[in-house]
This record gives C-alpha cells, sequence and structure tokens, in this order.
C-alpha cells in the first residue's frame, strides 16, 4: 500500500507525523472501517490535520495536537470484536491506543493524556488545550463521517491510498 499526500498539505504537518504514517503498524489502520465509509487511518487523519490546524491558530503545542490527533485510536483491531470481559468499547479503545502508541512510538505525557481523555465525556476529563482540541475534532469528524460528508485531508484528493 502506497499513500500519497498533496503538495498543498502544510510541510510543517507532515514534518510533525512523518515516522508515524510510515510506520507498518500503523498503516494497517486502514484496513478497519470507522464511521461508515471512512477508514481508522483517514479518520485519524483527519483529526491530526484539523486538531493541528486549530491548535496552531490558538498558540497550543502544535506537536501534541498532530501526533496525539493521530495516534487516538490505533487500535489495530476491528472493534465490533468481541473485547475482554467487563469492558466497553468507548472506555476500552483509548488505553489501547496509548498503550500501543508508547509501544511503537515515544510519548509525551501530554500526548498520552490527550490519547486517553479524547473520548471525552464518557472518558477522563481532557487535562489539556489540545486534548481538548483532539476531543471536539474526534467528534466533529465523527459527525462528518456519519453524515459522509468529505472533511480535511479527504477533500479534494488530498490523500490518496493505492493498493498496488
Amino acid at each position: 500500500m502506497e499513500i500519497t499526500l498533496s503538495e498543498d498539505i502544510d510541510a510543517d504537518f507532515l514534518a510533525l507525523v512523518r515516522s508515524i504514517l510510515e510506520d507498518e503498524e500503523f498503516r494497517k489502520l486502514h484496513s478497519y472501517k470507522q464511521h461508515y465509509q471512512t477508514t481508522r487511518f483517514m479518520h485519524s487523519l483527519n483529526v491530526s490535520y484539523l486538531s493541528w490546524c486549530t491548535a496552531r491558530k490558538l498558540g497550543l503545542d502544535e506537536r501534541v495536537a498532530a501526533r496525539a490527533g493521530l495516534l487516538h485510536d490505533f487500535c489495530v483491531y476491528d472493534f465490533k470484536d468481541k473485547l475482554p470481559r467487563g469492558q466497553i468499547q468507548a472506555f476500552y479503545h483509548p488505553k489501547v491506543a496509548a498503550q500501543t502508541s508508547e509501544e511503537r512510538f515515544s510519548l509525551y505525557e501530554k500526548e498520552r493524556q490527550a490519547i486517553l481523555s479524547h473520548m471525552f465525556p464518557l472518558g477522563p476529563l481532557p487535562r489539556s488545550r489540545e486534548a481538548w482540541v483532539i476531543s471536539c475534532m474526534d467528534k466533529f469528524c465523527a459527525c462528518s463521517e456519519f453524515l459522509q460528508v468529505r472533511v480535511a485531508l479527504a477533500r479534494k484528493h488530498r490523500v490518496v491510498i493505492n493498493y498496488a
């Protein structure tokens, strides 16, 4: 699988997330549907990009917003799979995403906390402004995907995935 990003995507954003986007395990997220027709990979990329744009406009930590936004659903399993006894997906997957992200990439504590709290109000209260941004952008992207509205990087073929 080859992923091509158009030239109009900001180089500053790509510099922050390139190592994650190139990671073989992270690319597996393209195999999982998220909110109807969107893949978990594309959902995560959109959340990351919109979080980065928002953080930049608000003078927040762009790195935390971009990386934690990209890693917030880094769970390499189907959300429809049976979970360990007593677990609920909304509470379980942020823990898995934080653990998987920590194992694959070095996370700052602020990034880890943002990943763990992205399901607020179903999970813990976000502790930073960046975590609030990611939580809001996650909900915005999820709503857009449910309504099948193309947002952020999904628009105008800014990301092309080739399965060759």
